[in-house]
Protein backbone atom coordinates (compact mmCIF):
# COMPACT_ATOMS: atom_id res chain seq x y z
CA UNK A 1 0.00 0.00 0.00
CA UNK A 2 1.16 3.52 -1.06
CA UNK A 3 1.35 5.90 1.93
CA UNK A 4 -0.89 8.79 1.15
CA UNK A 5 1.43 12.12 0.71
CA UNK A 6 1.06 14.94 3.74
CA UNK A 7 1.27 17.97 2.41
CA UNK A 8 3.34 20.76 4.03
CA UNK A 9 2.92 24.06 3.19
CA UNK A 10 0.59 27.55 4.23
CA UNK A 11 -2.74 28.06 3.82
CA UNK A 12 -3.20 30.78 1.20
CA UNK A 13 -3.42 34.39 2.39
CA UNK A 14 -1.52 36.47 5.12
CA UNK A 15 0.42 32.74 6.24
CA UNK A 16 1.87 32.79 2.37
CA UNK A 17 2.66 36.24 2.61
CA UNK A 18 4.81 36.19 5.30
CA UNK A 19 6.87 32.99 4.05
CA UNK A 20 7.29 34.53 0.59
CA UNK A 21 8.40 38.42 1.82
CA UNK A 22 11.65 39.28 0.89
CA UNK A 23 11.80 41.94 3.71
CA UNK A 24 15.18 41.43 6.18
CA UNK A 25 12.43 41.58 9.14
CA UNK A 26 8.75 40.90 9.16
CA UNK A 27 6.73 40.55 11.78
CA UNK A 28 3.42 38.29 11.51
CA UNK A 29 0.09 38.34 13.64
CA UNK A 30 -2.29 40.58 15.66
CA UNK A 31 -4.80 38.18 16.78
CA UNK A 32 -5.25 34.73 17.81
CA UNK A 33 -5.55 31.66 16.05
CA UNK A 34 -4.20 32.87 12.69
CA UNK A 35 -1.43 30.06 12.90
CA UNK A 36 1.26 32.39 14.23
CA UNK A 37 3.84 29.32 15.92
CA UNK A 38 2.84 26.82 12.79
CA UNK A 39 4.12 29.70 10.24
CA UNK A 40 7.36 30.21 11.93
CA UNK A 41 8.24 26.51 12.01
CA UNK A 42 7.06 26.18 8.30
CA UNK A 43 10.04 29.16 8.11
CA UNK A 44 12.45 27.62 9.96
CA UNK A 45 12.31 24.72 6.97
CA UNK A 46 13.65 26.67 4.41
CA UNK A 47 16.74 25.80 4.31
CA UNK A 48 17.68 22.29 5.79
CA UNK A 49 18.93 20.95 3.18
CA UNK A 50 22.66 22.67 3.70
CA UNK A 51 24.62 22.03 6.61
CA UNK A 52 25.34 25.63 7.33
CA UNK A 53 21.58 26.14 7.74
CA UNK A 54 21.19 26.66 12.04
CA UNK A 55 18.00 29.21 12.81
CA UNK A 56 17.14 29.51 16.33
CA UNK A 57 13.20 30.07 17.60
CA UNK A 58 12.89 32.00 21.21
CA UNK A 59 10.62 32.04 23.46
CA UNK A 60 10.91 34.16 26.67
CA UNK A 61 11.28 31.20 29.11
CA UNK A 62 12.27 27.70 28.79
CA UNK A 63 8.15 26.74 30.03
CA UNK A 64 6.85 28.73 27.02
CA UNK A 65 8.95 26.23 24.87
CA UNK A 66 7.60 22.97 26.70
CA UNK A 67 4.53 24.06 27.39
CA UNK A 68 1.29 21.08 26.71
CA UNK A 69 0.85 22.00 22.74
CA UNK A 70 3.35 25.00 22.59
CA UNK A 71 6.20 25.37 20.65
CA UNK A 72 7.96 22.32 21.53
CA UNK A 73 4.42 19.88 20.92
CA UNK A 74 3.74 21.64 17.72
CA UNK A 75 7.63 20.86 16.32
CA UNK A 76 7.32 17.14 17.34
CA UNK A 77 4.43 16.99 15.28
CA UNK A 78 5.33 18.93 11.92
CA UNK A 79 9.23 18.16 12.07
CA UNK A 80 9.32 14.09 11.34
CA UNK A 81 7.34 14.99 8.67
CA UNK A 82 10.79 16.36 6.97
CA UNK A 83 13.05 14.24 8.19
CA UNK A 84 13.75 15.81 11.61
CA UNK A 85 14.77 14.14 14.50
CA UNK A 86 14.24 16.04 17.72
CA UNK A 87 15.85 16.00 20.77
CA UNK A 88 14.60 17.59 23.89
CA UNK A 89 17.83 16.98 26.12
CA UNK A 90 19.04 19.75 23.65
CA UNK A 91 16.18 21.19 22.86
CA UNK A 92 17.08 20.93 19.40
CA UNK A 93 16.07 19.14 16.21
CA UNK A 94 18.44 17.80 13.63
CA UNK A 95 18.35 17.12 9.45
CA UNK A 96 20.24 14.32 7.42
CA UNK A 97 22.29 17.36 5.95
CA UNK A 98 23.53 18.17 9.27
CA UNK A 99 21.47 21.17 9.40
CA UNK A 100 19.98 21.42 13.14
CA UNK A 101 16.72 24.01 14.19
CA UNK A 102 17.37 25.10 17.84
CA UNK A 103 15.13 26.32 20.30
CA UNK A 104 15.84 28.98 23.18
CA UNK A 105 14.94 31.45 25.73
CA UNK A 106 16.27 34.66 26.89
CA UNK A 107 14.37 34.83 30.47
CA UNK A 108 16.75 37.20 31.82
CA UNK A 109 18.24 40.51 30.08
CA UNK A 110 21.57 39.66 30.09
CA UNK A 111 20.83 36.06 28.22
CA UNK A 112 20.72 37.61 24.99
CA UNK A 113 24.91 38.03 25.47
CA UNK A 114 24.86 34.23 25.69
CA UNK A 115 24.84 34.87 21.69
CA UNK A 116 27.91 37.16 21.14
CA UNK A 117 29.97 36.09 18.76
CA UNK A 118 27.32 33.55 17.19
CA UNK A 119 25.86 33.67 13.76
CA UNK A 120 22.05 32.95 13.08
CA UNK A 121 20.47 32.51 9.71
CA UNK A 122 17.24 32.93 11.08
CA UNK A 123 16.28 34.38 13.73
CA UNK A 124 13.06 33.56 14.72
CA UNK A 125 10.64 35.15 17.89
CA UNK A 126 7.34 33.89 18.94
CA UNK A 127 5.30 36.15 20.66
CA UNK A 128 7.37 38.74 20.38
CA UNK A 129 5.73 41.25 23.17
CA UNK A 130 7.12 38.91 25.84
CA UNK A 131 10.63 40.15 25.16
CA UNK A 132 12.59 43.31 25.58
CA UNK A 133 13.85 45.96 22.90
CA UNK A 134 17.04 46.05 23.76
CA UNK A 135 17.20 41.59 23.20
CA UNK A 136 15.33 42.35 20.14
CA UNK A 137 17.69 44.61 18.56
CA UNK A 138 21.15 42.74 20.10
CA UNK A 139 19.64 39.76 17.92
CA UNK A 140 19.46 41.83 14.83
CA UNK A 141 23.50 42.21 15.06
CA UNK A 142 23.39 38.23 15.27
CA UNK A 143 21.68 37.99 11.41
CA UNK A 144 25.13 36.42 9.44
CA UNK A 145 25.42 33.64 7.30
CA UNK A 146 28.31 31.94 5.59
CA UNK A 147 25.63 29.39 3.51
CA UNK A 148 23.34 29.91 0.46
CA UNK A 149 20.43 31.39 2.47
CA UNK A 150 20.40 34.96 3.15
CA UNK A 151 19.96 36.13 7.10
CA UNK A 152 17.20 37.57 7.86
CA UNK A 153 14.56 37.45 10.90
CA UNK A 154 10.67 36.68 11.60
CA UNK A 155 8.40 37.04 14.57
CA UNK A 156 4.58 36.46 15.45
CA UNK A 157 2.86 38.15 18.11
CA UNK A 158 -0.18 39.35 19.28
CA UNK A 159 -1.38 43.11 20.47
CA UNK A 160 -0.14 44.49 22.98
CA UNK A 161 -1.05 48.23 23.65
CA UNK A 162 1.56 51.17 24.56
CA UNK A 163 3.99 47.93 24.33
CA UNK A 164 7.95 49.18 22.24
CA UNK A 165 6.38 46.71 19.23
CA UNK A 166 3.36 48.91 18.97
CA UNK A 167 5.40 51.55 18.86
CA UNK A 168 8.04 49.75 15.58
CA UNK A 169 4.49 48.46 13.95
CA UNK A 170 3.06 52.04 13.65
CA UNK A 171 2.79 52.92 9.92
CA UNK A 172 0.85 49.84 9.70
CA UNK A 173 -1.50 50.40 12.35
CA UNK A 174 -5.22 52.88 11.96
CA UNK A 175 -3.83 55.71 15.17
CA UNK A 176 -7.38 55.97 15.85
CA UNK A 177 -8.92 52.73 15.31
CA UNK A 178 -5.99 50.65 16.33
CA UNK A 179 -6.55 47.80 13.30
CA UNK A 180 -3.98 47.60 11.03
CA UNK A 181 -4.36 49.71 7.70
CA UNK A 182 -5.35 46.71 4.71
CA UNK A 183 -3.87 48.54 1.96
CA UNK A 184 -0.49 48.75 3.93
CA UNK A 185 -0.42 45.03 4.73
CA UNK A 186 2.98 43.09 3.69
CA UNK A 187 4.47 47.15 2.54
CA UNK A 188 7.87 47.17 2.78
CA UNK A 189 9.61 49.53 4.18
CA UNK A 190 13.51 50.71 4.71
CA UNK A 191 14.91 51.64 8.04
CA UNK A 192 18.62 53.13 9.30
CA UNK A 193 19.61 54.03 12.76
CA UNK A 194 20.71 57.75 12.68
CA UNK A 195 23.31 59.65 14.56
CA UNK A 196 20.37 60.44 17.43
CA UNK A 197 19.78 56.94 18.27
CA UNK A 198 16.72 56.97 16.52
CA UNK A 199 15.10 55.07 13.48
CA UNK A 200 14.52 56.75 10.49
CA UNK A 201 12.45 55.13 7.61
CA UNK A 202 11.58 55.29 3.67
CA UNK A 203 9.75 53.93 1.07
CA UNK A 204 13.20 53.31 -0.75
CA UNK A 205 16.36 51.98 0.30
CA UNK A 206 17.69 55.25 -2.07
CA UNK A 207 15.81 57.39 0.65
CA UNK A 208 18.23 56.10 3.10
CA UNK A 209 21.27 56.84 1.53
CA UNK A 210 22.33 60.57 3.45
CA UNK A 211 22.85 57.77 6.66
CA UNK A 212 26.16 55.46 7.03
CA UNK A 213 25.59 51.70 6.94
CA UNK A 214 23.24 49.37 5.62
CA UNK A 215 19.44 50.09 5.43
CA UNK A 216 16.99 47.09 6.40
CA UNK A 217 13.67 46.42 4.80
CA UNK A 218 10.79 45.34 7.47
CA UNK A 219 7.38 44.69 6.96
CA UNK A 220 4.19 43.63 9.03
CA UNK A 221 1.92 41.06 7.92
CA UNK A 222 -1.57 40.99 10.28
CA UNK A 223 -2.91 37.86 10.30
CA UNK A 224 -6.67 36.59 12.77
CA UNK A 225 -8.52 33.49 13.04
CA UNK A 226 -10.38 34.35 9.86
CA UNK A 227 -6.92 33.58 7.56
CA UNK A 228 -6.98 30.14 9.37
CA UNK A 229 -9.39 27.92 8.14
CA UNK A 230 -7.63 25.11 9.42
CA UNK A 231 -7.80 25.93 12.70
CA UNK A 232 -11.76 26.59 12.31
CA UNK A 233 -12.56 23.41 10.51
CA UNK A 234 -10.89 21.72 13.09
CA UNK A 235 -12.20 23.61 16.25
CA UNK A 236 -15.61 25.38 15.26
CA UNK A 237 -16.37 26.90 18.94
CA UNK A 238 -12.55 28.16 19.02
CA UNK A 239 -14.23 32.09 18.04
CA UNK A 240 -17.19 31.25 20.21
CA UNK A 241 -14.46 31.31 23.22
CA UNK A 242 -12.85 34.37 21.83
CA UNK A 243 -15.49 35.92 21.52
CA UNK A 244 -16.25 35.36 25.31
CA UNK A 245 -13.58 37.20 26.22
CA UNK A 246 -13.83 40.46 28.28
CA UNK A 247 -13.74 43.49 25.34
CA UNK A 248 -10.37 44.49 25.50
CA UNK A 249 -9.13 41.36 24.98
CA UNK A 250 -12.11 39.96 22.68
CA UNK A 251 -11.32 43.03 20.55
CA UNK A 252 -6.96 42.42 20.96
CA UNK A 253 -7.06 38.73 20.43
CA UNK A 254 -10.22 38.57 17.70
CA UNK A 255 -9.97 41.65 15.83
CA UNK A 256 -6.41 42.09 16.40
CA UNK A 257 -6.56 46.12 17.75
CA UNK A 258 -3.24 47.49 18.97
CA UNK A 259 -5.12 49.68 20.65
CA UNK A 260 -8.11 47.30 23.16
CA UNK A 261 -7.30 47.73 26.51
CA UNK A 262 -9.02 47.03 30.09
CA UNK A 263 -9.71 50.58 31.67
CA UNK A 264 -6.89 52.61 32.19
CA UNK A 265 -6.16 55.67 33.84
CA UNK A 266 -6.84 57.72 31.01
CA UNK A 267 -9.60 57.02 28.53
CA UNK A 268 -8.41 57.77 24.61
CA UNK A 269 -11.55 59.62 24.02
CA UNK A 270 -10.31 62.25 26.91
CA UNK A 271 -7.64 63.66 24.40
CA UNK A 272 -8.49 66.55 22.74
CA UNK A 273 -6.51 67.55 19.89
CA UNK A 274 -5.82 71.25 18.34
CA UNK A 275 -4.42 72.86 14.86
CA UNK A 276 -1.86 75.01 14.15
CA UNK A 277 -2.03 77.73 11.67
CA UNK A 278 0.24 78.80 9.56
CA UNK A 279 1.05 81.76 11.57
CA UNK A 280 1.55 79.96 14.60
CA UNK A 281 -2.09 80.75 16.33
CA UNK A 282 -3.91 78.02 17.56
CA UNK A 283 -6.98 76.81 16.57
CA UNK A 284 -8.56 74.03 18.78
CA UNK A 285 -12.97 73.36 19.77
CA UNK A 286 -13.90 74.62 23.08
CA UNK A 287 -17.63 73.57 23.95
CA UNK A 288 -18.15 72.94 20.36
CA UNK A 289 -16.58 76.41 19.79
CA UNK A 290 -14.31 76.95 16.99
CA UNK A 291 -11.59 79.01 18.95
CA UNK A 292 -8.78 80.67 17.73
CA UNK A 293 -5.64 81.28 20.23
CA UNK A 294 -2.97 83.88 19.35
CA UNK A 295 0.65 82.51 19.66
CA UNK A 296 1.28 85.82 21.56
CA UNK A 297 -1.14 85.09 24.43
CA UNK A 298 0.68 81.59 25.22
CA UNK A 299 2.98 81.16 27.86
CA UNK A 300 5.64 78.69 27.07
CA UNK A 301 8.16 76.07 28.92
CA UNK A 302 9.20 73.00 29.27
CA UNK A 303 9.51 69.96 31.72
CA UNK A 304 12.09 67.45 31.75
CA UNK A 305 12.06 64.00 33.59
CA UNK A 306 16.00 61.97 33.08
CA UNK A 307 16.22 58.33 33.44
CA UNK A 308 19.80 56.45 33.91
CA UNK A 309 19.95 55.35 37.18
CA UNK A 310 22.59 52.23 38.08
CA UNK A 311 18.75 50.69 39.69
CA UNK A 312 16.85 51.22 36.89
CA UNK A 313 19.75 49.40 34.60
CA UNK A 314 20.09 46.62 37.42
CA UNK A 315 16.21 46.26 36.77
CA UNK A 316 16.74 46.20 32.99
CA UNK A 317 19.03 43.18 33.34
CA UNK A 318 16.18 41.63 34.95
CA UNK A 319 13.76 42.07 31.70
CA UNK A 320 12.24 45.64 33.15
CA UNK A 321 11.59 47.64 30.05
CA UNK A 322 13.93 50.76 30.71
CA UNK A 323 12.96 54.25 31.15
CA UNK A 324 13.26 57.10 28.61
CA UNK A 325 14.64 60.69 29.31
CA UNK A 326 11.38 62.81 28.14
CA UNK A 327 11.50 66.35 27.26
CA UNK A 328 8.36 68.28 26.60
CA UNK A 329 7.78 71.42 25.19
CA UNK A 330 4.26 72.77 26.35
CA UNK A 331 2.44 75.77 25.63
CA UNK A 332 -0.02 77.35 28.80
CA UNK A 333 -3.24 79.25 27.77
CA UNK A 334 -4.27 80.90 31.08
CA UNK A 335 -7.85 82.78 30.57
CA UNK A 336 -8.98 78.95 29.10
CA UNK A 337 -6.51 77.32 31.65
CA UNK A 338 -5.57 75.17 28.64
CA UNK A 339 -2.44 73.16 27.75
CA UNK A 340 -0.90 72.76 24.12
CA UNK A 341 1.57 69.91 23.72
CA UNK A 342 3.77 71.48 21.28
CA UNK A 343 6.64 68.94 21.07
CA UNK A 344 8.44 65.77 23.17
CA UNK A 345 12.09 64.67 22.75
CA UNK A 346 12.18 60.90 24.10
CA UNK A 347 15.57 59.66 23.90
CA UNK A 348 17.47 56.52 26.06
CA UNK A 349 21.14 57.88 25.83
CA UNK A 350 24.30 58.58 27.65
CA UNK A 351 24.93 61.80 29.49
CA UNK A 352 27.19 63.28 26.82
CA UNK A 353 24.59 63.47 24.50
CA UNK A 354 21.42 63.47 26.99
CA UNK A 355 22.50 67.39 27.50
CA UNK A 356 23.65 67.69 23.99
CA UNK A 357 19.84 66.48 22.64
CA UNK A 358 18.29 68.39 25.68
CA UNK A 359 19.84 72.24 24.64
CA UNK A 360 19.32 71.58 20.86
CA UNK A 361 15.96 70.26 21.54
CA UNK A 362 15.28 73.87 23.77
CA UNK A 363 16.59 75.77 21.38
CA UNK A 364 14.64 74.55 18.59
CA UNK A 365 11.59 75.59 20.08
CA UNK A 366 12.58 78.73 22.01
CA UNK A 367 11.70 77.56 25.39
CA UNK A 368 12.13 80.52 27.81
CA UNK A 369 12.13 78.28 30.88
CA UNK A 370 12.26 74.72 31.98
CA UNK A 371 11.42 72.69 34.84
CA UNK A 372 13.61 69.53 35.96
CA UNK A 373 12.64 66.44 38.08
CA UNK A 374 14.97 66.61 41.11
CA UNK A 375 16.09 63.03 40.57
CA UNK A 376 18.68 60.75 38.53
CA UNK A 377 20.63 63.34 36.58
CA UNK A 378 18.66 65.95 36.88
CA UNK A 379 20.52 68.46 38.74
CA UNK A 380 23.18 68.18 36.69
CA UNK A 381 22.00 68.90 33.88
CA UNK A 382 20.49 71.41 35.51
CA UNK A 383 23.47 73.29 35.49
CA UNK A 384 24.10 72.50 31.51
CA UNK A 385 20.89 73.96 30.11
CA UNK A 386 22.01 76.99 28.50
CA UNK A 387 20.25 80.52 27.85
CA UNK A 388 16.78 80.34 29.71
CA UNK A 389 15.62 79.62 33.13
CA UNK A 390 15.77 77.16 34.95
CA UNK A 391 14.40 75.56 38.18
CA UNK A 392 14.27 71.73 39.61
CA UNK A 393 11.16 70.59 40.68
CA UNK A 394 9.62 67.66 42.38
CA UNK A 395 9.63 64.05 42.72
CA UNK A 396 7.50 65.11 45.78
CA UNK A 397 4.97 67.73 44.68
CA UNK A 398 2.23 69.30 47.43
CA UNK A 399 -0.42 66.33 47.64
CA UNK A 400 1.62 63.57 47.62
CA UNK A 401 2.69 61.89 50.56
CA UNK A 402 6.00 61.99 52.05
CA UNK A 403 7.52 58.51 50.46
CA UNK A 404 7.06 58.89 46.70
CA UNK A 405 9.00 55.84 45.07
CA UNK A 406 7.00 54.21 42.20
CA UNK A 407 4.27 57.29 43.11
CA UNK A 408 3.63 58.05 39.39
CA UNK A 409 0.03 57.87 39.86
CA UNK A 410 -0.13 59.80 42.98
CA UNK A 411 1.79 62.79 41.80
CA UNK A 412 -0.62 62.62 38.98
CA UNK A 413 -3.50 62.67 41.45
CA UNK A 414 -1.63 65.43 43.18
CA UNK A 415 -1.07 67.46 40.01
CA UNK A 416 -4.46 67.28 38.61
CA UNK A 417 -3.05 65.61 35.24
CA UNK A 418 -5.99 62.82 35.51
CA UNK A 419 -9.17 65.30 35.97
CA UNK A 420 -7.46 68.24 33.65
CA UNK A 421 -7.51 65.69 30.56
CA UNK A 422 -10.78 64.40 31.17
CA UNK A 423 -12.16 67.80 30.93
CA UNK A 424 -10.30 68.18 27.43
CA UNK A 425 -7.71 70.87 29.29
CA UNK A 426 -4.81 69.05 27.90
CA UNK A 427 -4.58 69.16 24.34
CA UNK A 428 -2.63 67.14 21.81
CA UNK A 429 -1.42 67.98 18.36
CA UNK A 430 -4.12 67.09 15.38
CA UNK A 431 -1.55 65.72 12.64
CA UNK A 432 -1.01 62.19 14.29
CA UNK A 433 3.15 62.44 13.81
CA UNK A 434 4.73 59.35 15.34
CA UNK A 435 5.88 60.86 18.50
CA UNK A 436 2.54 62.12 19.22
CA UNK A 437 1.24 58.66 19.02
CA UNK A 438 3.95 57.57 21.31
CA UNK A 439 2.64 60.01 23.76
CA UNK A 440 -1.05 58.94 23.07
CA UNK A 441 -0.60 55.51 23.18
CA UNK A 442 1.39 55.14 26.35
CA UNK A 443 -0.71 56.81 28.34
CA UNK A 444 -4.10 54.80 27.04
CA UNK A 445 -1.87 52.12 27.98
CA UNK A 446 -1.49 52.77 31.51
CA UNK A 447 -2.88 51.25 34.34
CA UNK A 448 -1.43 53.26 36.93
CA UNK A 449 1.01 50.55 37.97
CA UNK A 450 4.62 51.58 39.61
CA UNK A 451 6.35 49.22 36.98
CA UNK A 452 4.74 50.72 33.52
CA UNK A 453 6.98 53.01 31.65
CA UNK A 454 5.90 56.25 32.57
CA UNK A 455 7.62 58.70 31.69
CA UNK A 456 5.71 61.03 29.40
CA UNK A 457 2.62 60.88 32.27
CA UNK A 458 4.91 62.33 34.53
CA UNK A 459 5.76 64.83 32.34
CA UNK A 460 2.08 65.41 32.25
CA UNK A 461 1.57 65.75 35.48
CA UNK A 462 4.34 68.15 36.03
CA UNK A 463 2.95 70.05 33.00
CA UNK A 464 -0.15 70.60 35.01
CA UNK A 465 1.15 71.57 38.22
CA UNK A 466 3.41 73.83 36.87
CA UNK A 467 0.43 75.55 34.93
CA UNK A 468 -1.67 75.48 38.36
CA UNK A 469 0.95 77.95 40.08
CA UNK A 470 1.71 79.57 36.80
CA UNK A 471 0.94 83.99 36.90
CA UNK A 472 1.73 85.98 34.05
CA UNK A 473 4.64 87.61 35.83
CA UNK A 474 6.96 84.17 36.76
CA UNK A 475 7.71 80.75 35.07
CA UNK A 476 6.64 80.89 31.25
CA UNK A 477 7.26 83.51 28.55
CA UNK A 478 5.04 84.55 25.67
CA UNK A 479 5.80 82.40 22.76
CA UNK A 480 7.89 84.61 20.05
CA UNK A 481 8.12 84.72 16.17
CA UNK A 482 9.39 80.83 16.09
CA UNK A 483 6.28 78.69 17.05
CA UNK A 484 5.90 75.40 18.26
CA UNK A 485 7.20 72.44 15.73
CA UNK A 486 5.05 69.12 15.21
Amino acid sequence: MIAEAIRIGPQPGPQTAFLSTPADIAIYGGGAGGGKTYCLLLDCLRGINHPTWTPVIFRRTYKQISASQGLWDKACELYPLAGGKLRESAMDCRFPSGAYIKFSHLEHENDKLDWQGTEIPLVAWDELTHFSEGQFWYLVSRMRSMGPVKPYMRATCNPEPGSWVARLLEWWIDPLLGTPIPERAGVIRWFKRSSDDSLEWSDTREGLEHIKGKALSFTFIPATLRDNPALTTADPEYEDRLRSLPRAEREALLGGNWLSQASGVFDRDWFKTYGTLPNGDIQCLIHGEAVTIPRGHLRRFGIIDTAGTSRERAEQDRGKEPSWSVCQVWDYYRPRHLLFLRSTCRIQVEWPDLKARFNDHLASMDVPSVNIENAHFGPALAKEIKGRKVRLIGPKIPGMAESHRGAKLERAVAAGAISRVEDGLVRIPEVMDPWVRTYLGEHTAWQGRPDEVADQIDGTSYACYISKEMQANQWGGIVNGRHGKQ
